[in-house]
């Protein structure tokens, strides 16, 4: 009787409860079986609801099915209810199997978020002007540094459309191979083959440029007082005092720990750190944004660049001793909004400008930056950082103010390009700013 597991005593786990029919013998299956039985008007009434009770008749009267339900339930039919009973419950097995699992942990957490997430809000722009000429307005020399091309890029965002299913079931394949171990292609995606050799010639760019000696507090000045050499001599550790901080995604510090291998071989490990901040994640909903490292702890070196000819030893050296992990706080929340971390990382900007730091170098994302961009340049400025995003591997200079009335800005003449620029979609070329 399909009652019978509403009332009476209960019956072995040998035994399916809906249907009274034999299942296998004292497993865990029947079981999780008898106790969806206590929940049958529910599943009646769910299964009679439109479209499920179609979708249910349909999966009942195909062959695959019904030759399973006589293996496991004795009978080759069974009504929709008991039905869509077992799929809930192999479904909730699935889950709870997934949540032992890191990855599998961070893959429900990435389908919630895909769907719940609005991580698109960001500051309005506006026009006032601050007073930079006060005594108590606050000024800090900002660099970003965009990553290199991705392995995500290079699925999805390069190469020709028709192309692209193969490129993704191949990197199906690679992650399939990777489910156990704290690595991955599609969650917090490394850099490519292409995004390494990216920053290798931003490491070139930055090494070939000469060095300058920037005295009495010159390395102090304005982004626009400096020319490239000198904001190249600050980034590289030549003169001045900047510090680099990163998003927790491992794109971006893997570009960072190329470009500036330089800095990092030169400079003491106890006073040269990578900052890791989760306010640096990138904007977006998709997978590739969301971190495999835990709050507090340092991100693991991607097998690809540990394995580089030439500078897996030292990539591996770096992931090991240049870690700053104080803000690290883990994944981005649903709660944690981008203008959440915009003025999050706004807020620690300028607490560095009290002391005597020249620059901050920030390594990072596409669109993170350019919603900082949008955010903070003059609401009815038209420069091609609001509308363009910075190359794979860009560098932009840019001085960010802040007065005593509260009034943030980035002065659109004070941005300058000193690597790559920005991106020209129409044309596929770099363009300066307007």
């Amino acid at each position: 009787s399909i009652d019978r597991g509403l009332s009476g005593p209960a019956p072995p786990f040998g035994w399916c409860v809906p249907c009274g029919r034999p299942l296998l013998q004292g497993g865990w299956l029947g079981a999780m079986v008898y106790g969806l039985g206590w929940v049958n008007p529910w599943l009646r009434w769910l299964a009679a609801q439109p479209p499920i009770d179609g979708v249910l008749t349909s999966l009942s009267s195909a062959q695959s099915v019904q030759a399973l339900c006589k293996t496991v339930l004795g009978t080759p039919t069974v009504p929709p209810n008991v039905l869509l009973g077992w799929i809930i419950g192999v479904l909730l097995v699935y889950f709870m199997v997934m949540m032992m699992i890191p990855k599998g942990r961070l893959g429900i957490w990435g389908f919630i978020y895909f769907f719940l997430s609005s991580d698109q809000k960001t500051r309005k722009p506006d026009d006032a002007n601050p007073d930079i000429a006060a005594a108590s307005c606050k000024r800090m020399k900002v660099v970003f540094i965009r990553h290199g091309e991705s392995e995500w890029n290079s699925v999805f965002n390069e190469g020709p459309k028709l192309t692209m299913p193969f490129r993704f079931l191949k990197a199906l394949a690679q992650e399939f191979l990777m489910f156990f171990d704290q690595d991955s292609l599609f969650f917090d995606s490394p850099l490519s083959e292409v995004g390494i050799q990216q920053s290798w010639d931003l490491m070139s760019f930055l090494a070939s440029q000469p060095t300058c000696t920037l005295e009495n507090g010159q390395a102090s000045r304005p982004v626009k007082e400096l020319d490239v050499a000198d904001l190249v001599s600050i980034i590289r550790g030549d003169t001045g005092r900047s510090i680099v901080v990163s998003s927790i995604l491992r794109r971006a510090i893997s570009t960072g720990f190329i470009s500036l291998s330089p800095r990092f071989l030169k400079t003491q490990k106890e006073k040269d750190k990578v900052q890791i901040m989760t306010c640096l994640q990138e904007i977006s909903r998709n997978v590739d944004t969301l971190s495999l490292t835990p709050k507090l702890a340092a991100p693991e070196i991607p097998a690809t660049e540990a394995n580089l000819k030439h500078m897996g030893d030292l990539m591996s050296h770096f992931y090991r001793t240049r870690f700053d992990k104080r803000h690290n706080k883990g994944n981005k929340t649903l709660k944690q909004k981008a203008i959440k971390r915009q003025e999050e990382f706004v807020k620690w900007l300028l607490d560095q400008a009290k002391g005597e730091t020249d620059m901050i170098v920030v390594l990072g994302h596409s669109l993170w930056f350019r919603e900082f961009f949008k955010s903070y340049l003059p609401k009815a400025s038209q420069h091609v950082a609001k509308k363009e995003k910075m190359v794979n591997c860009g560098c932009i200079a840019f001085d960010f103010y802040k007065d005593s009335k509260n009034v943030y800005r980035i002065p659109p003449d004070s941005i300058k390009e000193i690597y790559g620029g920005f991106a020209d979609k129409s044309k596929k070329t770099k363009v300066k700013k307007a």
